[in-house]
Formats: structure tokens, sequence, C-alpha cells
């Protein structure tokens, strides 16, 4: 089983830490800020492996270069934001599986808030990371795709 934990991060966001006890891997979800993450990790002694970015939005990557520079993690992101999000590792694309230690996700488009947008669906661990596809009283605004993409994702 995933250990996951939610770090809250400027005034309505959430950073995800995924752990694989038994692998040892660690992976982030959209780190907005890198401190928050550190402090976390040294204080679990966690390594990171992975950042996994849902889109381009700063309060979704803002974090990363620091953390890749830390760290020495790779970040996965959507190809189409290769020339969106700097220092990109590995693009991936609807149905692409990333692994996590003995875990997988499926990669899921969900163009809408962004067109880009992904989400990470860790079925067998009954997890979903959507970043802003969709939230607890409704779904993220619409910056770059349109109603019937976003209607489409979710």
């Amino acid at each position: 089983m995933l250990t996951i934990i939610q770090i809250p991060v400027l005034t309505d966001n959430y950073i995800y830490l995924i752990h694989d006890p038994v692998s040892g891997e660690t992976a982030v979800v959209d780190p907005a800020l890198a401190q928050p993450v550190l402090d976390v990790l040294d204080k679990k002694g966690w390594r990171l492996t992975y950042i996994l970015n849902t889109h381009h939005h700063w309060d979704h990557v803002g974090g990363n270069l620091e953390l890749k520079q830390k760290t020495g993690c790779k970040i996965i992101a959507a190809q189409s934001d290769w020339d969106r999000i700097p220092g990109i590792d590995i693009g991936v694309s609807e149905g692409d599986v990333i692994s996590l230690g003995r875990h997988s996700a499926r990669v899921i488009s969900t163009p809408g808030h962004t067109t880009g947008h992904i989400v990470y669906h860790f079925a067998e661990d009954g997890a979903l990371f959507c970043g802003d596809t969709l939230f607890v009283m409704g779904c993220g605004r619409l910056f770059e795709g349109t109603a019937e993409q976003m209607w489409n994702s979710l």
C-alpha cells in the first residue's frame, strides 16, 4: 500500500508525497514550493525519485527545479507541456503507465483547465492525482481548454 502525505501550501494548494515503503521510492505531485517537500522528506528519511506534474501552471511546478537540483529526481509531465515545464526528463501521454516501486499509475489526458493537463491514476491503490481538473466542490477554471473538453475529461 502506498503512503500518501498531503502538504498544504500557498492559500489553497496541496502537494502530495507518494511513498512506496517496500522499494523506498517517493514521488511528489505538483510541488508549488520545494522547502515544504524537503522538510517532510528529511523528517521521514525518504528519498525523492520523481516529480509528477499535472500541468504547467506555476503553482504546480514552482518547486520543480530546486527539488531536482537538491535530490536528483526526475520530472515527469505531459509530453505536450515539454516547452512549458522546465527540466522535464520524461514526457508522458494518454495511456502511458509510470511505475513507483511496485505500484503503477496510468496517465489520463484531461484537457480543460489547460490543454496539456493530465492526471495520474493509481487504480490498485484507489488514488487519483488530478491537479486542477477536479475539486471537492467542482472543477478547475478554463484557462486554455473549452467547457466541452472539461466535460469530457470529467
